[in-house]
């Protein structure tokens, strides 16, 4: 019986013994497992004011406990974070890793400008402008001075999550006896209108010395590199007249602009004998025989200057204020009835003129805009009188390789343009061609317009007026060109039925353009622009295709072969 007892006793110690080994969670020999394919590491961040942490990566096994100490931090630093992994079964696995918090930059917006302040005897400084960061101290060196002189000055910017930023400008400050130069400083800046268009189409490089084939001079054959290349069409014309004018409000008002000296020398008497108040200057100088009343206003950062003599009268104005658009202002006032205003800023000018030409009276607002690659202008004309004025807008884009006016300038009272545009080259100062919308019997037509010597195999031209208008029924002149006998004539559009002829396909037209022509005056070499006529082809967009193969039978007839070298018809 016993026996019995003690056999059944370990037979169930074995079983229980086995039933625990095959409970746990180790290994078959009682071992803990790992942990695998985890991942923690390093990771580098910028300041930005949030706080960061670093992760645990990798497949977590269920029910494992994840616990980190250093971690979640937003101040700049190096800090060493620890993960623990642990679960039931597991060997608990300890990592680390780093976690680095470089320092930002400072914004952009914090900026420490340069001021000039009249000597009054109290200490003057410089300050850190902008939404500084909390926490950031700034300290200053060389700041705070009271004696005349120009300082420089520097703040130098700290915060424990910043990288250090040094800042420097100028602090000037000027006695009495320098006061006139400093207020006048900017308001003797000549504004320059043809410094906003390419060097190639001043007048002075646009102009030849004697003026190329035009007119008449086309009654017998010419060839066509006679025709001049540096073209003025009726667009860039506009331009032109309002920048030419401003130039000649501009000229008769020089001696107000050259005369810096004289003035800061007046108005720096005037200030040595009231220097605790001179605001108000009023005054006068003599300038090549010539007297110049003056007057001068200063208020705070805007000053003006009044100018003038019995022929020409000028307000200038410069305002250093930073919340000014423009930096000086300006009114010319000349007594033939010129009259210029105008605006500028570093990178643009806007002003307006007006003026008189043969009795008519013309008022031009011109205004350019510089950026970086290209300047854009705005034109803007009335010409005439309120019961019968012409009124013209215009848009100029220039860059290094092109200059293009859209304008809607008509070419006469009856004709319907939406739009011409002209293109030039910015190099050279060459007419490429030029492109017209326009309406014609409610029909609305895109045509091309090209310059004959640009047409390779078209070398000579003739043009003679058609007396009895039977050969080109829209042309008043008969084109003959490589010395035919025969016409050049257009292809037209037809009304079905009545064949009633409507519009040209092609055609060689005299158009009318102006040249500058170069010229000594009393020993000063001046440019002066003429009109001119001459003969130019166009082609309707829609049909170039079609004219690129009657112009080829043309000009064969004519023993010439056809290519066309501007890229639109192509």
């Amino acid at each position: 019986m016993k026996k019995t007892i003690s056999i059944f006793f370990v037979t169930a110690l074995f079983s229980c013994f086995t039933l625990f080994a095959a409970c746990g969670t180790g290994t078959a020999d009682g071992a803990l497992a790992e942990f695998t394919d985890i991942l923690f590491e390093n990771e580098t961040v910028t300041y930005d004011g949030e706080p960061h942490s670093l992760a645990v990566r990798g497949t977590l096994p269920d029910g494992t406990d994840v616990d980190y100490q250093n971690n979640g931090k937003t101040d700049a630093g190096t800090y060493t974070v620890t993960a623990t992994l642990s679960k039931e079964g597991y060997e608990t696995l300890q990592l680390t890793a780093l976690l680095t918090i470089e320092k930002a930059q400072f914004p952009a917006g914090i900026t420490l400008e340069s001021a000039r302040v009249l000597y009054d005897g109290k200490p003057h400084s410089l300050t850190v402008s902008g939404t500084l960061p909390e926490g950031t101290d700034v300290t200053y060196q060389n700041n705070e001075k009271t004696d005349a002189g120009t300082y420089t000055v520097t703040a130098t910017l700290t915060n424990p999550n910043y990288e250090t930023k040094t800042l420097t400008a100028s602090l000037e400050i000027y006695t009495v006896t320098q006061a006139a130069s400093a207020i006048l400083a900017d308001i003797l800046d000549r504004p320059e209108p043809w410094a906003f268009l390419p060097a190639a189409l001043a007048p002075e490089n646009m102009a030849y010395a004697a003026m190329p084939a035009n007119g008449q001079v086309f009654q017998n054959d010419v060839n066509v590199n006679q025709i001049g290349t540096r073209t003025i069409g009726k667009q860039l014309n506009v331009l032109y007249d309002g920048i030419s004018q401003a130039n000649t409000a501009l000229t008769a008002a020089n001696a107000v602009f050259t005369a810096g000296e004289a003035i800061v020398s007046a108005y720096q008497n005037f200030i040595d004998g009231n220097p605790e108040d001179f605001d108000e200057f009023t005054g006068s100088v003599s300038l090549g025989g010539i007297t110049f009343r003056l007057r001068i206003a200063v208020d705070g950062e805007r000053v003006t200057l009044l100018a003038g003599d019995g022929t020409v009268s000028a307000e200038l104005i410069s305002d250093r204020s930073e919340s000014a658009p423009y930096r000086n202002e300006g009114r010319i006032q000349i007594t033939d009835g010129v009259a210029l205003k105008y605006r500028m800023s570093d990178t643009s000018l806007k002003f307006a003129v007006r003026f008189t030409v043969n009795g008519i009276g013309i008022v031009q607002q011109i205004e350019f805009v510089r950026s970086s690659s290209a300047v854009l202008g705005y034109l803007y004309e009335f010409y005439g009188t309120d019961s019968a004025a012409i009124k013209t807008s215009a848009l100029l884009y220039s860059d290094e390789d092109i200059t293009a006016v859209l304008s809607d300038k008509r070419e006469s009272n009856d004709l319907q343009i939406d739009a011409f545009e002209e293109v030039y080259d910015s190099k050279t100062g060459e007419m490429l061609g030029g492109e017209v919308a326009e309406t014609v019997a409610l029909v609305d037509y895109d045509t091309l317009w090209f310059n004959l010597y640009d047409v390779s195999g078209l070398s000579i031209v003739r043009v003679a007026q058609d007396t009895d208008g039977d050969d080109n029924l829209q042309n008043p002149h008969i084109v003959y060109v490589n010395g035919a006998n025969t016409p050049f004539l257009p292809e037209y559009n037809t009304l079905p039925v009545i064949g009633t002829r409507t519009s040209r396909h092609y055609d060689i037209e005299m158009r009318e353009v102006w040249y500058y022509i170069s010229k000594t005056e009393n020993g000063d070499t001046v440019y002066e622009k003429q009109k001119a006529e001459i003969p130019m082809l166009f082609v309707q967009r829609e049909m170039r295709t079609t004219f690129r193969q009657k112009l080829r039978q043309t000009m064969q007839t004519y023993r010439a072969r056809h290519s066309l070298q501007i890229s639109a018809i192509s």
